[in-house]
């Protein structure tokens, strides 16, 4: 969230705004994993990392609305870690559902 902070001032791409993004997308894959390994013992190892959406989805209570984000930012992840510069508006919904999944990690006590 630091680096989407330092990009609000360039709406155009940014550096900051493609590193806030990147680790955005790392963030919810972890909390994918940690919240799937606490409901079923497992997480994905799949490499396209569809199987993750899956098995998040069937995380309750609140699985399938954080799958899509989930879905989202794995759609979006070539371009948001290794692709050019995004913008800050990009970045900030990248932010957005990955703090969905934090939050719902968090939530938990994990």
């Amino acid at each position: 969230m630091e680096r989407l902070e330092m990009a609000v001032a360039n709406p155009g791409p940014s550096p900051e705004a493609q590193v806030a993004a990147s680790n955005a997308v790392s963030a919810a894959i972890a909390a994918s994993d940690a919240l799937c390994g606490h409901a079923s013992g497992e997480r994905s190892a799949d490499q396209d990392h569809k199987t993750a959406i899956t098995m998040l989805a069937m995380v309750r209570p609140d699985g399938s609305v954080l799958s899509k984000r989930l879905a989202r930012l794995l759609n979006d992840k070539s371009l948001l870690q290794y692709g050019a510069f995004c913008t800050h508006g990009t970045a900030a919904r990248a932010c957005k559902d990955a703090q969905a999944l934090v939050d719902a990690l968090d939530s938990r006590s994990l």
